[in-house]
C-alpha cells in the first residue's frame, strides 16, 4: 500500500506544480562520490616532485653529518614519497641512497665527481620543511642495506 500512496502523492504533486506555472525539473543532478584528501592527512607524491627531490637531498646531507661512514653517501632513486600539511610541510620518502669513494676528511662536496662504490642502502626519511625560514629538517630516518 505504501509504493501506491507514494506515487499518489508524486502525481499530485506534479499537478500542483503545473497548475501554479511551476515547471517539472527535466533533469536530475546526479550525486556521485568522490575522494576527498582530508586535511592534514598524508598524500601520496610524485618523487619526481622539485620539493620532493630537495627535500631527499636534505635528508641525504643530514645522513652524511651523522653516519660513522668515513665516506659520503649520495642519493640515488627515490622510490617513494608522501606529503602532509601541518604547520610545517612534512614529508615520508623512501629512497636509495649510494656509498661514494669521496671521504669526509677530505671537505669534499658530494656531487657528480664522487664516484660510487658497490653499497646501497634503502632508507626511509621523515622530512619538515619550514617555509617560514625556508628550511628542511630531518626529524627520523632508518635505512638497511639492498642485495
Amino acid at each position: 500500500m505504501a509504493p501506491q500512496v507514494m506515487s499518489l502523492l508524486s502525481v499530485i504533486s506534479a499537478l500542483f506544480l503545473v497548475t501554479h506555472g511551476q515547471e517539472l525539473p527535466t533533469e536530475m543532478e546526479l550525486i556521485t562520490a568522490q575522494f576527498i584528501q582530508p586535511l592534514g592527512g598524508w598524500l601520496k607524491n610524485d618523487p619526481e616532485n622539485r620539493e620532493i627531490q630537495e627535500a631527499a637531498k636534505a635528508a641525504v646531507e643530514n645522513f652524511n653529518s651523522q653516519s660513522k661512514s668515513r665516506k659520503y653517501f649520495r642519493l640515488i632513486n627515490i622510490l617513494s614519497a608522501e606529503t602532509q600539511v601541518t604547520n610545517k610541510i612534512e614529508h615520508k620518502i623512501k629512497a636509495v641512497i649510494g656509498k661514494t669513494n669521496c671521504l669526509k676528511s677530505e671537505n669534499t662536496t658530494v656531487g657528480d665527481s664522487c664516484v660510487m662504490g658497490k653499497k646501497r642502502l634503502t632508507c626511509t626519511f621523515e622530512v619538515h620543511f619550514n617555509p617560514r625560514n625556508n628550511k628542511h629538517d630531518t626529524l627520523t630516518f632508518s635505512c638497511q642495506g639492498t642485495h
